[in-house]
């Protein structure tokens, strides 16, 4: 399900509409300005946006004016972005990973209409009801048919068509954060059928194959998944995240956490990614994907504690960790209102791991990729994603790499001491044996 190849030069590309100005918004924007790609971006908050037209000036080389978005209406304060260098035409590529899927993109021609085609990006809350509304309204934007697409980590891309007159325009294009650093991207097909009317109104084949054009001119791989909760990636983080939390909360401090996360193979601790990403995000990602598969692991109780106490993460300047204006951490402790919620919810679980720093790290890094492991093979049993999609979007979207490249993120621990590891804890859901 993996998708490669590349267009031809006379191809010409959408123009891009952003639509909603957070952490997640502006992190898309300043990736589009580094590959050479302008981009308009738009928010109900004039204010929001203003502040994140500063913020992705400061992280790239591009220019913002006022132009008026051709061929569309949009009735939200908007800026336009420039990039410092424009994104060069684009020749074949050597790791094409297959030839006739990569000539069925090069026939997707938009054309040189005098009316521009636009892909929009949507990057709001993520609440169906939210997403459903908008994109109802946002149909109707443009004087040629757009390419909407939606960066919802976990709602069904299918739902959201739901309220659409064209549920065929519609396609999940789901980054990763932090966006520049990640070189995937999941695209969501749905397959959406009227049930009152039977009639069935899938993802047009052409907007998936334009989805993967512009992840593929954004310099990241395009990832083919089927539409279910959490799609790959975000179901492969929702146990991992949890099990970080659950494991401060059980006594294990932050910096081993951290040291046995990097040890695995992550970039950055989990506690770190959920500041990242957001809080209330990486919460209601959680709860969706803990909600179809209540089996696979019990929420921790700390990260719904801190949206309720409005720390965001980056956003807000704390979450896990304290950051400063740029979003850039301050220091290595962990917040004052973190370490006080999870003294508030400190349970037991773990009061017999090993005293020794580097026994304690290697068991947590063992844990962390049993996680992992078995929720990879749960998404492929399931038939969300292939083996080889899943690697990539462990190594492409969650940014694992092994420091000594011996070992792939699934394989690395053995079945036999998986085993172990549940009958070790035979409380941690996330690391027993599937059914």
């Amino acid at each position: 399900m993996i998708n490669g190849g590349e267009p031809k030069p006379s191809h010409s590309p959408p123009q891009i509409l952003l639509v909603g100005a957070g952490v997640v918004g502006r992190a898309i924007a300043v990736d589009h300005l580094k590959s050479g790609i302008e981009v308009w971006m738009a928010d109900q908050d004039e204010e929001i946006l203003r502040r994140s037209c500063d913020l992705v000036l400061r992280q790239s080389d591009g220019v913002a004016d006022s132009a008026s978005p051709w061929g569309a209406r949009i009735p939200l304060p908007i800026v336009h972005f420039s990039p410092a260098s424009p994104a060069p035409a684009i020749s074949g590529r050597s790791d094409a990973s297959d030839e006739n899927e990569a000539d069925s993109i090069d026939k997707l021609a938009i054309g040189r209409d005098p009316v521009p085609q636009w892909l929009l990006i949507e990057s709001i809350a993520e609440r169906l009801d939210i997403k459903q509304s908008f994109f109802a309204e946002a149909e109707g934007w443009f004087d040629r048919q757009a390419i909407l697409t939606t960066n919802t980590s976990t709602l069904p891309i299918a739902s959201i068509a739901a309220k659409l007159r064209s549920p065929e325009r519609l396609c999940g294009l789901h980054f990763f954060m932090p966006v520049s650093d990640r070189p995937a991207a999941e695209i969501i097909p749905h397959a959406f059928t009227n049930s009152d009317e039977g009639v069935s109104s899938p993802t047009d084949p052409d907007v998936v194959e334009t989805c993967c054009r512009h992840a593929i001119a954004l310099d990241k791989k395009p990832l083919r998944v089927r539409d279910a909760p959490g799609f790959v990636v975000n179901r492969l983080l929702a146990p991992y995240l949890n099990l970080a939390t659950d494991l401060l909360c059980g006594g294990i401090d932050a910096e081993s956490i951290r040291r046995a996360a990097i040890d695995y193979g992550m970039p950055i601790s989990p506690l770190e990614l959920v500041d990242l990403i957001g809080t209330r995000t990486a919460f209601d990602g959680g709860r969706i994907v803990w909600s179809a598969f209540p089996g696979r692991m019990d929420p921790s109780p700390l990260l719904p504690a801190l949206v309720k106490r409005k720390r965001a993460g980056v956003a807000s300047n704390e979450g896990f960790y304290a950051y400063d204006s740029d979003g850039n951490r301050v220091g290595n402790d962990l917040a004052p209102i973190a370490m006080e919620l999870a003294e508030k919810y400190r349970h037991d679980s773990f009061v017999n791991f090993p005293h020794c720093n580097e026994d304690r790290i290697n068991l947590l890094t063992e844990l962390f990729a049993a996680a992992i492991r078995l929720e990879a093979i749960a998404i492929e049993r399931d038939g969300v994603a292939d083996a080889e999609t899943i690697d990539a979007a462990i190594k492409g979207g969650l940014g694992w790499n092994a420091h000594d490249g011996s070992k792939g993120p699934v394989d690395g621990l053995s079945p036999e001491r998986v085993k172990e590891l549940a009958a070790q804890f035979p409380k941690l859901k996330s690391i027993q044996p599937l059914d």
